[in-house]
């Protein structure tokens, strides 16, 4: 998946200033991906939103000290989804290899399926606010 351009870099600019360019289109980038990989079986949307989520936490890894501790909030649940979907992307490459052994492959089947329940819950539970919160430190 290829990152979205971001607008409005100066390179005169103080770090904040381009710092809410760059989360601001990363965070963008990343909500547009979620309501897709929250359907069971979608395992490229699901990939996708990892790497969204690894751009975000990368970015405000960088810049979270400029926006305070929402920033911070939001580079935690980044590195929260990034995880837990890298492990989901982990069983969709395994699965292929474990349809010769049906006990392996059953294995998985049931590893995707709760750490998909994992990942719906938390992204329920979490992200509506932690974005929210970014964003109003973004803008503050």
């Amino acid at each position: 998946m290829k990152a979205r351009a971001v607008e409005g870099l100066d390179p005169a600019a103080p770090l904040r200033a381009n710092g809410v360019c760059i989360v601001n289109t990363r965070l963008a980038e990343l909500r547009a991906l979620a309501e897709p990989a929250l359907q069971p079986g979608a395992s490229e949307a699901q990939h996708d939103l990892r790497i969204a989520a690894k751009r975000l936490r990368y970015v405000l890894e960088l810049t979270e000290t400029c926006f305070g501790p929402e920033a911070a909030d939001a580079r935690r649940f980044a590195k929260q989804l990034q995880t837990i979907l890298g492990d989901l992307h982990d069983c969709d490459v395994m699965l292929p290899a474990a349809a010769t052994i049906p006990s392996l492959e059953t294995l998985l089947r049931t590893r995707r399926e709760l750490l998909f329940k994992e990942f719906v819950e938390l992204w329920r539970q979490r992200a509506e606010a932690t974005w929210l919160g970014l964003e109003r430190a973004l803008a503050a």
